[in-house]
């Protein structure tokens, strides 16, 4: 067994918490590209672009932590709580975090860059929504509701995105940002549900 699926049987709050925090290191580290390009209008252009600008490293550092999160939710998941949906949304996780390693590694426009993108926007998308699932199980209505909007808010966003790019409408950027924002969203919400239902 290895050190991390160990730490996970007996410190899964530890490997919750790094899940927690590093899915906010990597939005700590996408504002700070933001604040550091000015001349990017956030309407028009996507986070990727921020790796083309100053200080271009901060991107790939956003897009390991955030695969690093993606790893210690899917390892800190409890296995009891998860079905075979969420089972598969949990391997999902891991695929998310590959992609978004690829993405990191590989510079903007190239084509392995592409195929890491898109490994880890449907990983996380279609991931969040079958672990959100399971996850909903014995909370109570009003957490219900918010656990469920978290859940799809990320698919949602991506699919408004891929209306305005199809017709080259301003905003594609903004809804770009709300994606990788609701990812981050759900990733600590998830920890905080699994946290707190903990042996229930």
């Amino acid at each position: 067994m290895t050190p991390l699926l160990v730490s996970s049987t007996h410190r899964p709050g530890a490997v919750l918490r790094a899940a927690a925090l590093t899915a906010i290191g990597a939005g700590a580290a996408l504002a700070v590209a933001h604040f550091l390009n000015p001349f990017l209008d956030p309407g028009w252009s996507v986070i990727s672009q921020y790796a083309l600008g100053d200080q271009g490293w901060i991107l790939p550092v956003a897009f390991v932590l955030l695969a690093a999160a993606c790893c210690f939710l899917a390892v800190g998941l409890p296995p009891g709580r998860l079905r075979r949906a969420g089972r598969i949304g949990r391997m999902l996780l891991f695929v998310a975090a590959a992609g978004l390693v690829i993405a990191a590694v590989f510079a903007v426009g190239s084509p392995l860059h592409d195929v890491g993108s898109l490994l880890g926007n449907v990983g996380l998308a279609v991931g969040a929504v079958l672990v959100g699932r399971d996850l909903r199980r014995g909370l109570d209505q009003r957490e219900r509701y918010w656990s469920a909007a978290a859940a799809h808010a990320p698919w949602v966003c991506a699919v408004l995105m891929g209306a305005l790019i199809a017709t080259g409408t301003w905003g594609v950027g903004l809804l770009n940002r709300a994606v990788v924002l609701a990812y981050i969203v759900w990733i600590v919400l998830a920890t905080r549900q699994v946290t707190a239902t903990a042996g229930h």
